[in-house]
């Protein structure tokens, strides 16, 4: 069936039947919208039905051309066609048939095999699980486990199948695995029970070893015990001991030390013993035997650890009573001295008291004062002593003799006292007169100093207010402000440079010793207060220099604001005489070469003002001395030609190319030659306006050559641009002093300062435009640094073509 699309929207539907059910049944036929058949064929090689209307009329057939034969002929072969595709579905369908039936039977095959192949596997698996289990074997349950995996084996081997063969070598290998295993096992058996065999022998040798070593080391314990008990005896008795001299004392006392010494080596041995036999005593294992509590309480012989603690107990023991020794050695020394001195004092008063009457009288007090101490006892000190000792009695007894001692050397140092206060009195007067001589030195050191700082402060004063008047003041006062300053700075500067001279001579050489700290702190002082001074000078210096470059700085700008008014002027002259700058310059300089100051205040002096200026702006004699800076850029006293010129020409850039032409209409020019983007051109007449283009007169600066160019076109395109003279380093160059480079330096112009190195980005201005120097073959251009005014010849091309610098 296929659909088509009628006239006036009807859809109609075309009928065709094949031959498949007889060609009874074959046919077409063609059906409206309405599905109403309305017209049909019964067969294929039936006649075309009549055609009719939409209404079901019957149209008038027209009369047709007989059918060719050759198209009937074409027709059944059609027909032959699609039967012949007809047969090859059928027969298609057929294999399909075929493929789907084998299938079929090839699955239920691969279905029963994997049914089989899983009851193998399941009785396999069942085997596997009991070879499995004689992994953990032991000896004892292996018969059993064996005896298990031949039962199983009975009942699955038959179901294994194909995996017969895998699983009896399974089961073989398993079963020697498992046999050499439980003979491993034996074989282990019996070598633990002859290790522990032998571990045991070792224990009961090292118990046997550890129980002579204990009873040896109980010998040698035992010994520094009874040492310590000996030696603690000894110095019991020496301490009950009477010793009332030095000598009987250190010889008892050395006696106990003597022995103190070989009571010590016994403790030591015992120790020394612990230390180097201790780790195999405590390694031996403990004793195996079962005995009642009671029987091994009453049998056992002291432990290892107890026999250390006594063995360090008895060393202690004896250290303990070695210093106790020493102490009492020292309080016997006390005592036996004490009772020297005493025998020494009775010896004095007895020797003292000539009367032998048991008492020391005033006579005999001071005769034993200038004996022994070669001291006078004064009548003051006498009345003293009697009355504080002796009260109502007739002399000193000896039992009061050590009180008369301490009286009488309280009385030696009262008289001491006054003899250094009497040398202290004079030292201090001598002191005293020496400082008052430094102090002279001192004073005259701080009146400079006070000059300096009275200078000083004045200067500090007049720089405060210094950033306020720099912005107010004018550049020329500012310059004669800063250099009165300076002359202050430099005065304050040279005294407080003569204060600390003075300071840092100042010393401790010739004072007396006990003045030198009083002097270095007064040095030390002295020497801030410059240091001190030299610091505010030092920021009145920056201030005043600060203040100076403001005003040079200002005076800059100003002048550079009064040479741009000037140049103003000039450039309105040259406008109103029509005149080039090189033809101004001839004017003013008349037969000279170059333009001096006084010229140049003079000529522009009479020019009338320049378009724009105010009625109140004037230039004085002075405005245009100070303007004539600007050019006289080499510092020569005279301005040459070439600047005059470089500064008054009006330069512009080629930023688009552009024809250079003879006359100002281009309708009646001829071209001279097309300028290129990057020419610079200097301006000789105009813009002017020729129609709608503004056009102006100039000076190609490549090759010299005037005529006329376009500056903007009618269709907005802009051909030139103010510029030209200002290039950028592109390349390091060296800036000289003369346009020969190699030329000597007494044959150029001076610059003041000296020849330097262009670095990259730099700008300069041009003064003289670039020439080529016969012999090099380089182009060199006299330009002025933008950044430090210096003016000078450079290299623009090399001889082999490399530029150094590009137009901005």
């Amino acid at each position: 069936k296929k659909e088509a699309q009628g006239a006036n929207g009807l859809m109609v539907m075309i009928y065709f039947w094949d031959e498949r059910d007889g060609a009874a049944a074959s046919g077409g036929g063609l059906a409206l919208q309405s599905a109403a058949t309305w017209s049909g064929a019964t067969t294929r090689t039936a006649p075309p039905p009549p055609r009719r209307r939409a209404d079901g009329r019957r149209l008038t057939a027209r009369p047709r051309t007989p059918r060719q034969p050759g198209l009937m002929a074409q027709q059944q072969a059609q027909q032959a066609n699609i039967q012949a595709k007809a047969q090859k579905v059928a027969e298609a369908k057929a294999q399909q048939e075929q493929m789907r039936v084998k299938k079929e039977a090839e699955a239920k095959v691969k279905a029963e095999e994997m049914k089989k192949k899983q009851g193998e596997q399941q009785a396999a698996m069942v085997i596997r699980k009991d070879i499995m289990k004689l992994k953990a074997l032991t000896p004892e349950n292996f018969e059993k486990l064996a005896e298990e995996l031949a039962v199983t084996m009975g009942t699955e081997f038959e179901k294994c199948g194909s995996l017969q063969s895998s699983i009896q070598t399974e089961n073989d290998k398993a079963l020697a695995a498992a046999k050499e295993k439980v003979e491993q096992i034996f074989e282990m058996r019996k070598k633990n029970e002859e290790r522990l065999k032998e571990n045991e022998k070792k224990r009961e040798e090292a118990r046997e070893k550890s129980v002579e070593l204990l009873a040896e080391l109980g010998l040698l314990v035992e010994a520094a015990e009874k040492a310590a008990t000996v030696f603690g005896e000894s110095v019991k008795s020496l301490s009950e001991k009477s010793l009332l001299t030095e000598s009987a004392v250190n010889t008892a006392c050395s006696k106990v030390e003597g022995q103190a010494e070989a009571f010590s080596e016994k403790a030591k041995e015992a120790l020394d013993f612990i230390k180097e036999k201790g780790s195999e005593i405590k390694a031996a294992p403990p004793s195996a035997s079962k005995k009642d509590d009671k029987d091994k309480a009453a049998e056992a012989p002291p432990t290892f650890q107890q026999l250390s603690a006594k063995a360090s107990a008895a060393k202690g023991s004896i250290a303990k009573d070695l210093r106790m020794v020493k102490t009492l050695q020292t309080k016997f020394l006390k005592k036996a001295s004490a009772s020297e001195v005493m025998k020494k004092m009775k010896a004095v008063f007895t020797k003292y008291d000539k009367n032998k009457d048991g008492l020391l009288d005033r006579k005999e007090i001071a005769a034993w004062a200038k004996g022994e101490y070669k001291f006078t006892v004064p009548e003051d000190s006498l009345d003293l002593i009697t009355k504080a000792i002796v009260g109502e009695g007739k002399g000193v007894k000896a039992d009061d003799f050590h009180r008369l001692i301490c009286a009488v050397g309280a009385a030696r140092e009262r008289s001491k006292d006054q003899e250094r206060k009497a040398e202290r009195e004079q030292k201090e007067a001598e002191l005293a007169e020496a400082k008052k001589k430094v102090q002279v030195v001192i004073d005259e050191i701080g009146a400079a100093l006070k000059a300096a700082s009275t200078a000083v402060t004045e200067l500090v004063n007049q720089t405060r207010a210094l950033p306020k008047d720099g912005k107010e003041m004018k550049s020329q006062a500012i310059l004669t402000r800063a250099a009165e300053l300076e002359a202050s700075v430099k005065a304050a500067a040279e005294k407080a440079k003569v204060a600390a001279e003075q300071a840092e001579k100042f010393g401790c050489d010739e004072v007396e010793k006990v003045l030198e700290k009083w002097v270095k702190a007064e040095k030390a002082r002295m020497s801030n207060s410059a240091k001190t001074l030299e610091l505010q000078i030092s920021k009145a210096k920056t201030a005043v220099s600060t203040f100076k470059d403001q005003g040079t700085k200002k005076d800059a700008a100003e002048v550079k604001e009064l040479g741009a008014k000037a140049m103003k002027r000039l450039r309105a002259a040259l406008a109103e005489k029509k005149v080039t700058p090189l033809e101004l310059f001839k004017e003013v300089v008349g037969s000279k070469e170059t333009i001096s100051k006084e010229a140049y205040v003079a000529f522009v002096g009479k020019l009338p003002k320049a378009a724009g200026e105010k009625e109140d702006e004037t230039l004085s004699d002075e405005d245009l001395a100070r303007a004539f800076a600007v050019l006289d850029e080499e510092k020569t006293g005279g301005v040459p030609s070439e600047t005059f010129v470089a500064l008054l020409r009006s330069m512009m850039k080629v930023v688009k190319d552009v024809a250079l032409t003879g006359t100002l209409s281009l309708q009646d020019s001829k071209a001279l030659r097309r300028m290129e983007a990057g020419e610079a051109l200097e301006v000789l007449e105009g813009p002017v306006k020729e129609g709608e283009l503004t056009r102006l007169r100039g000076r190609a600066m490549l090759d010299g050559q005037e005529g006329w160019v376009t500056v903007a076109g009618n269709q907005g395109s802009i051909f030139l641009k103010e510029g030209g003279s200002t290039f950028k380093i592109v390349k390091e160059t060296i800036l000289t002093e003369c346009f020969e480079i190699d030329a000597p330096a007494s044959e150029a112009r001076k610059l003041k300062e000296t020849t330097r190195k262009l670095k990259t980005g730099e700008l300069v201005e041009v003064r003289e435009w670039g020439k080529k120097q016969e012999g090099t073959g380089l182009t060199r251009m006299k330009c002025k640094v933008k950044s430090d005014g210096l003016v000078g010849w450079i290299t623009t091309v090399g001889n082999t073509g490399i530029k150094f610098v590009e137009m901005v």
